[in-house]
């Protein structure tokens, strides 16, 4: 399905593309009008539309249907590989977890064998007291 929806869209790209290179110009724009041309040509009325340009308002319409046609169903797949930044997610291996010397959160005072933790800190060793300056200053 997919496959022949982007057949069908790459034919609608090739076929937009020629009907576009066909159209003939329409007597030089803007550019003429400012610098010296009519004023009917930059502000006129276009006239009736021939088959070339209905061709490219159809196509063009048909492509912007088939980008998002073509958007949806890619992203909604997720089939193995799409992506290689979840592919390499999903072959590294998962982190080792620490054991916690606090039991878990749920059951904060379940019964049964805790992991040894790290041993208690001891007494805080005695700091040595700070020298006082001599009393005068020495001015």
């Amino acid at each position: 399905m997919y496959g022949l929806l982007l057949t069908l869209h790459i034919l609608i790209c090739l076929a937009l593309i020629a009907v576009v290179l066909l159209q003939s110009g329409k007597g030089g724009g803007l550019a003429s009008g400012a610098f010296g041309g009519t004023a009917q040509t930059v502000f006129g009325g276009r006239g009736a539309t021939d088959f070339i340009t209905r061709a490219t308002m159809v196509l063009g319409g048909a492509f912007f249907v088939m980008s998002l046609v073509l958007a949806l169903l890619s992203s909604g797949t997720s089939g193995p590989g799409r992506s290689l930044i979840q592919e390499e997610a999903r072959r590294a291996p998962a982190p080792a977890q620490v054991p916690s010397s606090q039991p878990p959160a749920g059951n904060p005072a379940a019964p049964g064998p805790t992991a040894p933790g790290p041993p208690a800190p001891g007494p805080p060793a005695p700091s040595q007291p700070t020298p006082t300056p001599p009393p005068g200053g020495g001015h």
